[in-house]
Formats: structure tokens, sequence, C-alpha cells
């Protein structure tokens, strides 16, 4: 992404789940969003392309790393999660519902809820069976587990985050790269999940491969703060050294110099479960929370805006030149989807 950081602040909004359902859900229910401040903002975008698809991938990219790499999620999320730098290779490990679709397994949308009591049960069960390997579960939050050991540094394993395979079938989206092994160990797994009376977690979904001793550089410089309510976001200040914003709209941001990223990702879940009610619904909030605002200040001079589906593009938003009247004053949903 190239920025003038010299110039006027510049807000980035990556929120996956945007376009990616639309064209289905015009097709199958007559689906008509509505969004009219996001259309005006990318009346006149110019469209850059992306060698990445899918939330946590475009942030790594953005922040300078490589396009065909792991991406180290497990590294900085750790260091969120416990203050501290994991010192064996690592990868998430995050506690998830497998349900049995029609020809397909599926990962199921919304994250199992379990207690903290749950969670070490369940840490103690597995635990038990990963030593034989060499491997060790550690969780400080219920939903958010690491899987620790030498054999996740394998320079060949490859993963999927967990955000692109919520709602899909799973099995083209396990890990690669010494698969067998894999493959063999969350089949274990899932059959120690299955004795245990917690009935809300049957899986585990590990993504992010993490190598202390061999981490990418990323971009630390040029970014004003990450803002969001999620737990990416945070992840995402820690791993740039950049500042937290826990904004619920544009309001809450401070704005000074710098690139702005905001990560929306209330749409993800609507997206990915076939819900266009809850998506409309979100899409209200974030309308009058971040969009309208982002129209004014952009027409105002006050700031530029990027937009990011998180689909393999980025939309850089441009205010209609006041003489070219003639110009559509919106873009069509067809145009950005």
């Amino acid at each position: 992404m190239s920025i003038d950081l010299s110039a006027k602040p510049h807000i980035s909004f990556i929120i996956p789940g945007l376009l990616q359902p639309l064209p289905l859900w015009r097709k199958d229910f007559a689906f008509h969003p509505h969004a009219g401040h996001l259309l005006r903002l990318c009346a006149n975008a110019r469209v850059e392309t992306l060698p990445v698809s899918g939330l946590e991938n475009t942030l790594f990219h953005i922040c300078g790393h490589p396009a065909d790499s792991e991406i180290p999620f497990a590294y900085y999320r750790y260091l969120l999660d416990f203050a501290a730098l994991p010192e064996q290779p690592l990868m998430c490990a995050d506690p998830v519902f497998l349900q049995s679709g029609v020809d397909q397994v599926l990962l199921r949308a919304e994250p199992p809820q379990i207690s903290q009591q749950e969670m070490e049960t369940l840490l103690v069960l597995l635990n038990r069976h990963l030593a034989e390997d060499g491997l060790q579960l550690v969780a400080r939050h219920p939903r958010r587990w690491y899987l620790l050991g030498a054999r996740v540094a394998s320079s060949s394993l490859r993963t999927i985050p967990i955000s692109q395979a919520l709602g899909q079938g799973v099995f083209p989206l396990l890990p690669q790269g010494d698969k067998r092994y894999w493959h063999r160990l969350l089949n274990e797994i899932q059959m120690l999940l299955h004795t245990s009376n917690i009935p809300a977690v049957n899986a585990l979904w590990l993504w992010g491969a993490s190598n202390p001793a061999s981490l990418p550089p990323l971009q630390k410089g040029g970014w004003g703060g990450f803002s969001g309510l999620t737990t990416t976001a945070q992840t995402l200040a820690v791993a740039t050294n950049s500042q937290y914003q826990p904004a619920t709209s544009l309001a809450d941001c401070r704005l000074e110099s710098g690139i702005y990223p905001i990560i929306l990702e209330d749409l993800l879940i609507p997206s990915v479960s076939d819900d266009p009610y809850a998506w409309q619904q979100v899409m209200h909030t974030l309308e009058e929370n971040w969009f309208a605002p982002a129209l004014a200040g952009m027409k105002s001079g006050k700031f530029s805006v990027s937009l990011t589906p998180c689909d393999g593009r980025t939309l850089h938003c441009q205010p209609s030149p006041v003489w070219k009247f003639w110009q559509n004053k919106a873009a069509s949903w067809e145009q950005l989807s």
C-alpha cells in the first residue's frame, strides 16, 4: 500500500465479509443491500489488486510480510495474551466446532462458548497425549489456544487462517507440509475431545505457525494506530509496535499523521452464515459510525480513505471533482462486486 506519509492522515478500512456474499445473495434471495454512504465513498475509487486475500493475510501483506509465506500470527497474538515472547515454535490452536454437512464437514462460524474451567480441563486432557510428540497446548483465553513444540518449526508448514475457514468445508483447508502427520494428529485430538463432557468443542483449528528464531521483518514505522474492537486489531498493533485504539466509531479515533488501519470484522460471521438480515443490521451501524463521517472527512480534505474487503483488492477512494458535475455520485454494487 503506497500512501504519502508526509501528507494528511490516511484511513484504511479493512472489512472482511463486505462484498463476497452479495452476488449470490442477490441471485438467490433477491437481496438489495443498503449502504448509501459507502457507495458514495467508493464512487470514484481506484482499484489496486493485491496478491493475497483473507483478513489476516491482507493485514500482514500491507505490513510488509511476503505474500507467499506463512503468516506468523501466533507469535504476536501470544505476546498479546501472555505479555511475554514465546520461546518455542508455535501456532494458534483455536477450539472450534465441526459439523457434518450434506457432503462435507463444515467449520461452524460462531466460536464455541466455554468457561475458563472447561478450557483448563480440556488442556489437561489433550496435553497428556501431545506430550508423546513433544507438543504442548497453552492458553490464557478460552478461545485463543497455542500449540508449542519443535515440529511447528517446519519451513514447509502452511496453514489457513481461521477467518477464511469459517463456514467452509474443512478438508481442503487443513495444514499442508507433512500433512499426513498433522491430519493424523488432528484426528486424534478430535477423538480425545469426543470423550470429554464438554460438547461445545470437538476440534482445534491450527494456523498462523511462527518460529521465533526466523521471523520475517514487518514494517514498524508509518502507522498512526490500529483501531477496532477485536483481537486482530490488537495483535497487529503489537506486531507493528503501534498504538491500539479501541474505537467504536470514527469519532473515537485520534488522527494525526500516518496510516490508520480500522479493522471491522462484524460482517464476517453474517456473510459466511448466509444471513443477509444480520449483515444489513451490521451495515446500518457501520454506515452511521464509520462510513458517513469518513465520507464527510474525505470531501473536506481532512484525510484520505481506502477500503479493503479482503477479497484481493483495495479500493482507493477519490473525492469527485466539483467541476465534473455529470459524474455518478455513488458506485453501484455491481461495480464493487
